[in-house]
């Protein structure tokens, strides 16, 4: 569960009104893409624009700036008077000039007031993300809160009325939000998918910065090593979990599927060549492992002699990590993650 969702749960159980934006859609050059979402509460200590103070913003961002202005002023409105409504900035013309802004590009952003009447689709929506699950959430574009959300299960079988069965449809496969029309009405139609899980295999020096920058980008990260001095929560504060366990079934019980990410980084290439055959026996959908070029083809080598087709190899990053010139651990793992980043976002790096 992201930052975000705690921050909204934590705050309807306390009994408090939150409006959130999200970007909807994105043409061209923007600051941020569709997805990004912002957080706000009531003015209390908020920001001081004359003449009105505007929300609070808890968490997220829709770009900053002139925008990011705007939206917390729509904010306000929203949470005064329960409208959602859909903004559009347009950051070619004016609104660009004002914030010496150069994107180009035009933003749509929904508005919504949520109230603890929304805690239990979002609880529900919560516990979904914590088994690793997958959920569509349905919301009208426009009017008051009076309209709920539906929260739906892309993998349920397809039933229900029309409008269900409509979204279920549009919302297969999709990464970000999107407008979906039916019958005359607009819906924004979000995704919402657990945090990737990264398996890093070796507690060493390059493990350490790895799995903390990974967290801060939000995959769930487990380490796993065999040796009790560097596989523990003392030197990795953000895995969860730290497994204590040998490299010879190191994959037993892991949800290794297409959405995980693998890190091989043991202490020798003789563990990095056993945790890469098992690795490759997964359908995990990116594979990452350290090491030389020499080193690569000794391991392929070992690999081929065991029944691995090069096809099987060609899944591998070995070189694991993006070529920035990486030296010092903290480099490597910013280039590792890097290239993390880039195949969640579905960019060939």
């Amino acid at each position: 569960m992201n930052d975000l969702l705690k921050l909204l749960l934590a705050g309807l159980e306390r009994g408090e009104s939150l409006a959130q934006a999200t970007i909807l859609t994105h043409e061209g050059s923007t600051p941020r893409s569709a997805g990004s979402r912002m957080l706000l509460a009531g003015a209390g200590a908020g920001v001081r624009i004359l003449p009105r103070i505007l929300p609070r913003v808890l968490a997220g961002t829709v770009g900053g700036g002139l925008v990011e202005a705007r939206v917390m002023e729509r904010a306000g409105e929203v949470l005064a008077d329960g409208m959602r409504r859909m903004e559009t900035f347009d950051l070619t013309g004016e609104l660009a000039a004002g914030a010496d802004m150069i994107c180009g590009g035009r933003l749509r952003v929904f508005l919504e007031r949520l109230t603890p009447e929304d805690l239990p689709l979002f609880r529900e929506l919560a516990l979904a993300l914590a088994g690793g699950g997958r959920r569509l959430r349905l919301t009208p574009l426009s009017g008051s809160a009076g309209e709920p959300s539906r929260l739906l299960d892309p993998a349920a079988p397809e039933s229900g009325d029309a409008l269900v069965r409509a979204a279920l449809a549009a919302g297969r496969g999709i990464g970000a939000p999107t407008v979906l029309e039916h019958e005359g009405q607009a819906y924004a139609l979000e995704p919402f998918a657990a945090a990737s899980p990264l398996y890093i295999f070796g507690a060493g020096h390059v493990s350490r910065p790895t799995a903390q920058v990974a967290a801060l980008c939000g995959f769930q990260v487990t380490v796993l090593d065999d040796r009790a001095e560097f596989a523990n929560v003392e030197r990795f504060t953000t895995a969860r979990p730290v497994v204590l366990a040998g490299f010879g079934d190191c994959f037993a019980g892991l949800d290794c599927e297409e959405r995980a990410c693998v890190v091989i980084v043991t202490r020798g290439h003789v563990h990095d060549a056993d945790v890469l055959a098992q690795a490759l026996r997964t359908r995990a959908g990116y594979i990452g492992m350290i090491g030389s070029r020499r080193k690569r083809d000794a391991v392929y080598d070992r690999l081929r002699g065991q029944g691995f087709a090069d096809a099987d190899l060609a899944r591998v990053r070995c070189p694991v990590g993006l070529d920035i010139g990486a030296e010092t651990p903290e480099e490597i793992a910013v280039s590792i993650v890097a290239q993390l980043i880039a195949h969640r976002a579905g960019m060939a790096l």
